[in-house]
């Protein structure tokens, strides 16, 4: 096995690689086969990983305070964890989404796309709303990726728990959100900042360390990532079947969870 330090270095200099326009019909389409994996904290390693609940602590209603993924998924999680640099573990802003909390974020981000494009249609706002966050479908064949509890977003923070330069914030919809803006800016001879070299290498660990371990990112945002469900099957290749579908803790006496 290779020495850690080379394998870090190795993350942080390995381009991102290029990834498929995603088709939501064709990602819709692909066929679940649910394993019936069970849905686990994820607030109970902290030495590897920090739970920070962002919707609920920006008061999202049906949003909760302990995040949840699959198991499998989760120990995948915990696989990447022990890859980072010593001292450093990984901040997840959120994984299992209530469906109600994928209608609320879902409307919110239509309303801002609004403020941004006063003249651009419903349909043309319902289109640039799913590059950002997935239709909350209550449709049993085609569950958002976060109903599934194979989808995570997340970032790294360093020995002090501060966040790693990653060029946004959680969840900010801007030019430099997708994953390989700074790539491809390199790419086309464009000359970086030292701030943005920064910003290329901890993109790079994040997404290296996490396709190490079977993830795969959305390209629209640098924080997403996904195992075993309808996007994660996509984006795997032809013919892989996804094996998360639409999922829900078990909780004793909270039964009305959405």
């Amino acid at each position: 096995m290779k020495n850690t330090r080379l394998l870090l270095r190795e993350f942080k200099t390995l381009p991102i690689r290029k990834m498929k326009v995603e088709n939501c019909d064709e990602i819709r389409a692909v066929k679940i086969e649910e394993s019936g994996e069970r849905l686990v904290p994820i607030n109970t390693f902290p030495e590897r990983i920090i739970n920070q609940p962002e919707y609920f602590i920006q008061g999202i209603k049906g949003a909760l305070p302990v995040g949840y993924m699959r198991e499998g998924a989760y120990k995948r999680l915990l696989r990447a964890a022990s890859m980072l640099p010593k001292g450093f573990r990984f901040l997840v802003f959120d994984a299992w989404r209530p469906a109600s909390v994928q209608m609320e974020l879902y409307n919110r981000v239509k309303d801002a796309l609004k403020l941004k494009n006063p003249n651009a249609s419903c349909g043309e706002i319902s289109e640039l709303a799913e590059e950002f966050i997935a239709f909350p479908s209550e449709n049993e064949t085609e569950p958002p990726p976060h109903g599934t509890g194979g989808a995570v977003d997340l970032t790294i923070v360093d020995s002090f728990g501060i966040p790693l330069n990653m060029g946004t914030e959680f969840d900010e919809i801007a030019e430099n959100t997708p994953t390989r803006f700074y790539e491809e800016k390199a790419e086309k001879g464009e000359n970086l900042s030292e701030t943005e070299k920064e910003i290329l290498e901890n993109r790079r660990l994040l997404f290296n360390i996490m396709e190490s371990v079977g993830f795969r990112n959305y390209a629209g945002e640098w924080w997403h990532y996904d195992y075993g469900n309808q996007r994660w099957a996509w984006c795997t290749g032809r013919g892989t079947v996804a094996f998360y579908g639409r999922a829900k803790p078990k909780f004793t006496w909270l039964k009305d969870i959405l």
